[in-house]
């Protein structure tokens, strides 16, 4: 479904560590715009008719409704260019404004 990579894992677990989030999981959502999709991610707690996945120990949600918009989806926390702040990067080949980077864990678009 949505795979976490590594560096995203590592991330996201360091946050769990923020007595604000105990007992919640990271969810995943996209809002389709017509600039292309904006991405969301935050911790919330389950809910009827969530999908509740696991990816590089990470356990993640998304609203079943969300499926089409992010399956296939990879989450990474990385520079987008030598020199800027690391952020989360999420590279989606539903996503019609996406180009794949030239990374081995990027996905190509169907």
């Amino acid at each position: 479904m949505i795979t976490i990579t590594k560096k995203a894992a590592e991330e996201i677990s360091l946050s769990t560590h923020n007595p604000e989030t105990q007992g919640l999981i990271i969810r995943f959502a996209a809002d389709q715009t017509d600039e292309g999709f904006q991405y969301l991610m935050g911790f919330d707690e389950r809910h009827d008719g969530d999908i509740h996945l696991e990816s590089n120990g990470v356990e993640y949600l998304l609203a079943y409704e969300q499926k089409v918009l992010l399956e296939g989806m990879v989450v990474d926390f990385d520079q987008i260019e030598a020199g800027q702040d690391y952020s989360f990067v999420f590279m989606n080949p539903n996503d019609p404004e996406y180009t794949p980077p030239e990374q081995d864990h990027a996905p190509t678009k169907p």
